[in-house]
């Protein structure tokens, strides 16, 4: 049973709030390949490399499992430690004139110990033609981005595999471009599955992916749930968490999306996001590779449009419209406080692939995790879950109402998760054990 500390009185504003906003009027890529990769006689062979840091993976993620543990229990999942560097084109890495007139830039940063790598932009300003990618350790990459991929705060990559990551920018004869990297983020659970440790699979065995029999009800909304990496204001480290797509009145699909505040409460949090859609396996296997690559679509920050500590709620609106070829949903929402006779959760447990989670009536109860202090019926109590779980990066997810519920809110949103202990059983693994998680509610 999920504790909670003394109550206060927790108004309906968050309830208005969010009506009101709502009532308010690209592919982790793997697009066209570096020119390096592709004519690499024709580069030079030698890239000015800088070494940031250091990092030992195995201990960085004891040590912050360990510290969830103590720790009140919520349930985002820390992937990655922030370096900071300032390191910019006009002064670092090697130009180098091709034959067509273009120009290159390449400069490699590596973290020794790292199991991927991400990097950040402050200056992000790219003619017309200019292209970036990220290179990983392995070959692979991310790209091409251009100007049209920063917004005010710059850039910010996807991860890319291994403890070395090359930038490489190509700009059309005659133009000017400049970068300024400011951050290097070193990678300790593997989330590109370079190792056989994690990936898909990481998450225990009692987890359900979202293509088994008991998605069959839930195609749509299992379209709205996405992952996403930021940056914490407290440590400057990068975690991860679970969101949902919301539709709005209007129905003219602005980009909401729904998470829990304490993984993104500020704007600068909200600026540094980047949303992985369609991260989801093709069997239900929950060892099989999903469909499509690792990380199948990506969207760059957000802006933060309504935070609330004690019901643990976040509002950002995405920057930009998801891509309709990716196939989004946006998913509905019931702020009534009516309680369902059954629950879903649809999320990624330690950045594995989509999940899906089934739970009976819930309860309510107070603030279970002291995020924003004492409060009274703040949150839904679930479980012990039927089937599935939830584990970090599972955070921020939505709690949907049952299919077959008896009412017209069937499906649709009613909290976001906070925390709590369910997780697999240590006993039997692939069945969950018998503690509760709690939601922050879309009404008091």
């Amino acid at each position: 049973m999920i504790r909670s500390p003394s109550p206060v009185s927790f108004a309906r504003a968050l309830v208005a709030l969010v009506a009101a906003l709502l009532a308010a009027n690209a592919s982790a890529r793997h697009g066209d390949p570096p020119y390096s990769l592709e004519h690499a006689a024709k580069v030079a062979p030698a890239v000015p490399v800088v070494d940031v840091g250091t990092i030992d993976a195995t201990a960085q993620r004891q040590e912050e499992d360990a510290k969830t543990r103590a720790a009140a229990p919520t349930k985002r999942l820390a992937t990655a430690r922030g370096f900071a560097v300032t390191l910019g084109s006009d002064r670092d890495g090697a130009w180098e004139t091709l034959a067509d007139g273009s120009r290159l830039w390449r400069l490699c940063v590596r973290v020794a110990g790292a199991t991927d790598l991400r990097v950040a932009f402050a200056n992000f300003e790219l003619p017309p033609g200019a292209t970036l990618h990220v290179i990983g350790a392995n070959g692979d990459y991310q790209g091409p981005y251009a100007a049209a991929d920063s917004d005010a705060a710059g850039f910010r990559s996807p991860p890319v595999a291994g403890d070395a990551a090359t930038i490489e920018l190509r700009v059309p004869a005659g133009a000017d471009a400049s970068i300024e990297l400011i951050r290097v983020e070193a990678g300790f659970r593997d989330l590109l599955k370079a190792t056989t440790s994690t990936g898909p699979g990481a998450s225990g065995a009692c987890n359900v992916n979202v293509v088994c029999p008991l998605g069959d009800s839930y195609r749509n909304e299992i379209r709205a749930a996405a992952y996403y990496e930021f940056v914490a204001d407290d440590d400057h480290d990068t975690y991860l968490c679970t969101g949902t797509l919301l539709a709005d009145v209007p129905r003219d699909r602005r980009s909401y999306f729904l998470t829990a505040a304490h993984c993104v409460a500020s704007a600068t949090e909200a600026q540094s996001m980047v949303v992985y859609w369609n991260y989801q396996s093709t069997q239900c296997n929950r060892l099989s590779s999903p469909a499509g690559g690792y990380f199948n679509d990506d969207q760059h920050a957000a802006a933060l449009r309504a935070t609330r500590a004690d019901a643990d709620f976040t509002l950002v609106e995405i920057s930009g419209a998801p891509d309709p070829a990716w196939d989004v949903y946006y998913a509905g929402w019931d702020a009534t406080g009516a309680e369902p006779s059954g629950t879903i959760g649809i999320h990624h447990p330690s950045g594995d692939v989509k999940k899906i989670t089934s739970g009976p009536a819930p309860g309510t109860i107070d603030n279970c995790i002291g995020t924003g202090g004492s409060s009274v019926n703040t949150h839904w109590e679930t479980g012990p879950y039927l089937q599935g779980t939830t584990e970090g990066g599972s955070s921020g997810s939505g709690l949907f109402v049952a299919s077959g519920s008896g009412s017209s809110h069937d499906k649709r949103v009613i909290g976001i998760l906070s925390g709590g202990y369910a997780a697999c059983s240590t006993a039997n693994p692939s069945q969950p054990n018998g503690e509760t998680d709690c939601y922050g509610k879309l009404a008091s």
